[in-house]
């Protein structure tokens, strides 16, 4: 078995990994920023390790006991600089496998809203000399939660994506590649797209949630200019991120997103998890309800 440090241990596709490295048998240390969290990655088998991206040579002294490192972070205006800082301190001392989770807006041309960054780290780590594979996930299954609220409120969901078609992908498939690829020398110095097994727009998600709630869910999809004044307002988020969130939209409403890749049944030889069980799994948050 192997010795795998992942980083963004609490994230959404962090925490199901180290579910399923443990689970396969595999020693975990588990990088989180959050002490409060520390408690469940130990119920979950894991070793945390309190610790910030930026800490990058705390975090590379980690690396050198182990043979596979989950490279990802929160979203950030530094992102790039600290995961470039992460594998050059990776690379002084060790020499592990790197599986770094980018984004599919990494591979456009020219790379496009957070892939801009995703792409100058992946570009570092391909000229590094360490063992790498990248995977390039388009937009999650899940963040459809964050439109639960007000499908459950107002019966519509708002995205200036406009009729762009999505193989959105669940996070839960992302973990489960991840986790296959690591040390396995067939995926060394490989860079998969994860995509679900059918494009959808916005508006075929909003019909899924009509039929599946009985009630009638509009899909309603803003000028980008209106969105962009007003998403930071909606939202808390600072003007940065929200711009790029935008111009991911903009991207997927010119069908950046659509391709359908077959890299998660290669890779896991199964098809992708689909939209609609994705919804009807999680019927309750779009209903409003906690449970």
């Amino acid at each position: 078995m192997a010795r795998i440090l992942v980083l963004a241990a609490t994230g959404r596709v962090g925490a199901t990994l180290v579910d399923d490295l443990t689970s396969r048998g595999h020693a975990v240390i588990a990088v989180t920023r959050r002490e409060e969290a520390a408690t469940g990655l130990r119920r979950s088998g894991a070793t945390p390790f309190l610790a910030d991206i930026r800490d990058a040579d705390r975090i590379a002294e980690q690396a050198r006991a182990v043979d596979g490192v989950f490279l990802a972070s929160a979203d950030a205006r530094d992102q790039a600089e600290a995961e470039t800082a992460v594998i050059a301190s990776i690379r002084r001392l060790c020499r592990p496998h790197v599986v770094k989770l980018s984004a599919q807006s990494a591979g456009l041309t020219p790379p496009a809203s957070f892939g801009i960054q995703h792409r100058t780290v992946e570009k570092v780590l391909e000229g590094s000399g360490l063992d790498y594979t990248i995977l390039r996930p388009v937009f999650f299954m899940q963040s459809l939660a964050l439109f639960a609220g007000d499908v459950a409120a107002k019966s519509r969901m708002i995205a200036p994506a406009g009729e762009g078609r999505i193989a959105m992908v669940d996070t839960r498939d992302i973990a489960e590649a991840a986790s296959a690829v690591f040390c396995d020398t067939t995926h060394f110095n490989k860079t998969y797209t994860l995509t679900g097994g059918a494009a959808f727009g916005f508006a075929d998600a909003a019909a899924l949630l009509t039929d599946m709630l009985g009630r009638k869910i509009r899909y309603v999809s803003p000028p980008t200019v209106a969105a962009r004044l007003v998403l930071p307002l909606m939202t808390g988020m600072p003007r940065w991120q929200s711009n790029l969130v935008i111009d991911l939209m903009s991207a997927i409403k010119r069908g950046a997103q659509e391709s359908v890749s077959t890299d998660i049944h290669h890779i896991l030889d199964r098809d992708p998890r689909t939209l609609k069980a994705y919804l009807y799994e999680n019927a309750a948050l779009f209903q409003g309800r906690q449970d």
